[in-house]
């Protein structure tokens, strides 16, 4: 089975698409990838689409997903008709589980009309419904296709972690907000990003940062939870203290690295934390979680450039690949919910 698998992060940088074979329980191959950024419009129109009303807002995610059929369009046709699904998380817009509420926008249907290949959407939903917070869904590959470590970390918009012993994922959850926080102010300097931690690197310590981060609960509760992208724009990021956007930065980068250690147990037992993401492309927050990583006894791994970039779109790949072949796709053990679902809806096409 060959599926596109197409992921869309919080960072809004793009379209991230993954073509993969999938044989078996890990027997699969990567046979292509793609970056597809958005154009300022999109940008701007995902940032924004609160401002619109409710039938302006149907017609947006209408639009969204013809936006993206149209990115997908000729780097599919590449393939001469040799894919067998599209498997599309869509962007999220709002992820309150609590209010049992979660909207990725990025309609299977528009994507099967246009395309001509079934797609696969709406993998959140039916776990958020059974309680659970419906995230995070890379424990699957990190257990299915990349096993052999004790920790697996993504450095996306949001950093989650996953924790797996003997094979069974024991804990998987939102640690804190990562590059939304990152690319925010690096964002007031005129940069898109801080290119390897250059702007962090150069900064001073800000004890006021430090003093504000102690106010939230989220980061002293346990597991399973999930942080919304709304709640961090809104209400994380307007908080912060003043200051240099280089001293916040600097701040948050040692912040975060000593967090996420944090999260690693410590039983005298040498532990390995397999690294993607686009944040492990920032060599200064590399540097500052290995240096937060000794006092825990763990070895950081960090993989080829192309599974940092492109393990979320592998991931869809493989929930698409699961949910045709009727294997649970999102673990209640992971998001709290009160039993394992298959999520997704089919769109099929006749042949």
């Amino acid at each position: 089975m060959i599926v596109a698998g197409v992921m869309s992060g919080s960072s809004l940088d793009g379209l991230d698409v993954a073509i993969v074979r999938l044989d078996g329980e890990g027997d699969w191959s990567l046979c292509a990838t793609y970056a597809c950024p958005y154009n300022d419009t999109w940008v701007r129109n995902l940032k924004e689409y609160e401002k619109l009303s409710a039938v302006e807002y149907i017609a947006f995610k209408v639009d969204y997903s013809k936006y993206v059929s149209e990115l997908l369009k000729d780097m599919l046709s590449e393939f001469n008709g040799s894919i067998d699904y599209i498997s599309f998380h869509g962007h999220t817009l709002m992820h309150l589980p609590h209010d049992h509420i979660t909207e990725q926008i990025g309609n299977g249907g528009i994507l099967a009309a246009i395309l001509g290949i079934p797609t696969i959407t709406d993998f959140r939903i039916q776990d958020v419904q059974k309680g659970g917070v419906g995230t995070p869904l890379a424990p699957l590959v990190e257990r299915d296709l990349f096993s052999g470590y004790d920790y697996y970390l993504n450095l996306g918009g949001i950093a989650n972690i996953t924790y797996v012993e003997e094979k069974v994922i024991q804990l998987a959850y939102d640690v804190c907000p990562c590059n939304q926080v990152l690319n925010h102010f690096s964002n007031t300097l005129g940069r898109e990003y801080d290119e390897g931690g250059l702007l962090a690197r150069s900064g001073s310590f800000l004890s006021s940062v430090i003093d504000f981060l102690q106010t939230f609960p989220f980061f002293k509760t346990p597991p399973p939870k999930a942080l919304d992208n709304n709640w961090i724009k809104k209400d994380f990021i307007p908080g912060f203290p003043s200051g240099k956007a280089e001293d916040l930065l600097h701040t948050y980068t040692k912040w975060m690295a000593d967090c996420i250690a944090n999260e690693i147990h410590e039983d005298g037992n040498p532990k390995t934390l397999f690294v993607s993401g686009g944040g492990a492309h920032n060599s200064y927050f590399m540097e500052c979680l290995q240096i937060a990583l000794k006092d825990r006894n763990c070895d950081l791994k960090i993989p080829s450039k192309e599974i940092i970039d492109f393990k979320e779109a592998i991931l869809m790949s493989l929930l698409a690949y699961k949910y045709v072949t009727d294997q649970v796709n999102v673990l209640c053990s992971v998001t709290g919910a009160h039993s394992d679902s298959i999520g997704g809806a089919l769109y099929k096409v006749p042949q």
